[in-house]
């Protein structure tokens, strides 16, 4: 479903983007916690926009433009209080291509996971990927619509688990271009940009301002006591 839309994009099927957004509505329990005590700390991992999100919030930034100009956010503990960092948090995006985005990323449905959905919409065409994993293709509309888009209008791609395909076709990919000596399909700079996407909403959350990127000198650690 995700390589569907990303060829959408590349092929610019969508015209001028207006704005995307990316929604993860799952739920984590204590037991979930208790089973890696890395889980949730400053330190080594953050919250749930860092550990459950960060892959969501990637393909939003990939989808809607890979420069970002500006993120506004704010993060909640609701429900976890055993943990150190966030358990919902939400975020404005604006993009360098004009476009702008949102965030919404929380462990606090009750009392499974929902869903997680990528929405993006263009001038000449609105695709919704949705799903538990961003496995599904719910919507599929384009201006120029072709035969083989009869083939996505509800494309239900079959998953093992909530985390979806892509982890196993990753690791292949980043093991052949060793071998093969090549650049992999999604390289460091893709998951450090992930990263500054996450960090830049824990920024935003502890001054209260929004936070132009590129981000420099904020680390996770400098969240602690937040909550």
């Amino acid at each position: 479903a995700i390589q569907q839309l990303r060829e959408a994009i590349e092929a610019d099927r969508f015209g001028k983007l207006s704005h995307g957004s990316i929604h993860v509505r799952w739920n984590r329990g204590k037991g979930y916690y208790d089973q890696a005590p890395w889980r949730g700390t400053w330190e080594q991992d953050g919250g749930t926009l860092m550990n459950q999100c960060i892959h969501g919030i990637d393909l939003l930034r990939w989808m809607m433009g890979e420069d970002v100009v500006e993120v506004y956010g704010a993060t909640r503990q609701r429900f976890h209080d055993y943990l150190e960092a966030e358990d919902v948090g939400v975020a404005v995006v604006k993009f360098a291509n004009g476009a702008v985005g949102t965030i919404e990323g929380t462990s606090n449905v009750y009392p499974k996971n929902l869903e997680e959905t990528l929405y993006v919409f263009g001038e000449n065409g609105t695709v919704k990927i949705g799903g538990a994993s961003t496995n599904n293709i719910d919507v599929w509309d384009f201006a120029d619509e072709t035969e083989a888009d009869a083939a996505n209008k509800g494309l239900e791609e079959q998953t093992s688990n909530v985390y979806g395909n892509g982890h196993t076709l990753l690791y292949a990919d980043v093991v052949d271009a060793i071998q093969n000596d090549r650049a992999p399909y999604v390289d460091a700079v893709a998951g450090r940009d992930a990263l500054e996407m996450v960090l830049a909403i824990y920024k935003s959350q502890k001054t209260g301002e929004p936070v132009t990127l590129p981000l420099s000198d904020f680390a996770s650690t400098d969240m602690a006591g937040e909550f």
